[in-house]
C-alpha cells in the first residue's frame, strides 16, 4: 500500500470547484474540476462536487504517475492519503462552517476556510495584502498582522453586488421592465429573453422561482458583447459594480501600502472601470487559490 500522505488543494465556488492535487513536496500531480461548492447554499451539492473534483484530481495524479513509473505495481494514490485544504464559498458563515465541518469525508485531514480567504493567501503567498473576487459571486478580504478582515461577501441576493449573479438578476429586472413598457425594449432585453426560452413575464419570474446564483451568472455571457459595444444600458449596470468594487478597495487598502490582487472570471471586465489610484495597486496572484488553500492546509497540520 502507497503510504505516502499527499495534499489537496480545493476552489470552490458557486459555479465551478476547482482541485489540485500535490505531493509533500509540492509537485504537482493532478487537476480536477467540477460543479458548484457553495456551502451555505447547499452543502450536500457542495459535497457532490467536491467529491467529483478530488476524485478527477486523484485518477488524474494516478494516470501521471503510471506514466512516469516503469514499475507495474505502483501502488494509486487514495483519498485517504490526502490532507485537504478546502477554500469554500460560503465558509464564512460560521453555521455554514461548524454545519460541514461534521462530514464524516475520506480524507486523511481536512481543513476548511473560506474561497475567499485561500484566494488571499494564495494571490500573496502568505504576506499581507488585500483581495477582491469578482466572479459568481463578490467578496473582498485583507490579510495582515496575521488576521482576515472581510468585506461584503454576504452572499446574493442580498450582497455579492457586482458579481455574475448580481449581474444576471439586473439584466432580468430590466427585462422585466421593458416587457412591461416601463423601459423601451432594447437588445439587452431581447438577448436575455432569447436565453430564457421566452418573453412572458410569467414565465420569467416562474424559471426564476428555481434559478441559484450559477443560473443568474449563466445570462452573464450575453451582456459582455453588448459591454463590448458600449451599450448604454449595460455599461450603466456594469459601472454600478465597478463603483462598489471601487468602494471595497478603498476599504480595504486605507492608508496601507498593501498590493490587491483581483480574481474571478468577471475581474479583467471590471478593471477599466476602476481608478488610476487602484488600478496602480493592482498586482498579479502569486499562486491560485487552490494553491492557498494548500498552503493553509500545510501550516494547520504542522502545528498539531
Amino acid at each position: 500500500m502507497n503510504s505516502e500522505l499527499y495534499f489537496i488543494g480545493i476552489d470552490g465556488g458557486g459555479t465551478n470547484c476547482r482541485v489540485t492535487l500535490q505531493d509533500k513536496n509540492g509537485a504537482q500531480l493532478g487537476e480536477g474540476i467540477s460543479g458548484p461548492a457553495n456551502i451555505m447554499r447547499d452543502g450536500e451539492l457542495a459535497k457532490t462536487s467536491i467529491m467529483d473534483g478530488v476524485n478527477k484530481a486523484i485518477a488524474s495524479a494516478n494516470a501521471f504517475l503510471a506514466s512516469q513509473s516503469c514499475d507495474a505495481t505502483v501502488k494509486p494514490i487514495t483519498a485517504s492519503q490526502c490532507i485537504v485544504g478546502a477554500g469554500l464559498a460560503g465558509a464564512n458563515i460560521t453555521s455554514a462552517k461548524a454545519r460541514f465541518e461534521s462530514w464524516e469525508h475520506p480524507f486523511h485531514s481536512l481543513f476548511v476556510l473560506s474561497d475567499l480567504h485561500a484566494a488571499c493567501v494564495g494571490a500573496h503567498n502568505g504576506k499581507p495584502g488585500a483581495v477582491i473576487i469578482v466572479g459568481t459571486g463578490s467578496a473582498g478580504a485583507v490579510f495582515a498582522e496575521g488576521k482576515f478582515t472581510d468585506v461584503g461577501g454576504h452572499g446574493f441576493p442580498i450582497g455579492d453586488v457586482a458579481s455574475g449573479a448580481w449581474l444576471g438578476l439586473k439584466a432580468i429586472q430590466h427585462t422585466l421592465l421593458c416587457i412591461d413598457n416601463i423601459r423601451s425594449p432594447d437588445v439587452l432585453a431581447k438577448q436575455v429573453c432569447e436565453a430564457l426560452g421566452t418573453t412572458n413575464a410569467d414565465d420569467i419570474v416562474a424559471k426564476c422561482a428555481g434559478f441559484s446564483t450559477h443560473h443568474y451568472a449563466s445570462l452573464v455571457p450575453c451582456m459582455l458583447p453588448l459591454l463590448q459595444e458600449a451599450n448604454d444600458g449595460v455599461v450603466r449596470i456594469f459601472k454600478e459594480g465597478a463603483e462598489y468594487l471601487e468602494a471595497m478597495a478603498q476599504q480595504l487598502l486605507g492608508e496601507n501600502t498593501y498590493n490587491l490582487a483581483l480574481i474571478g472570471g468577471l475581474s479583467k471586465v471590471y478593471v477599466p472601470y476602476l481608478s488610476e489610484k487602484i488600478r496602480a495597486r493592482v498586482q498579479a496572484c502569486e499562486l491560485l487559490p487552490q494553491q492557498g488553500a494548500i498552503k493553509y492546509a500545510k501550516a494547520v497540520y504542522n502545528e498539531r
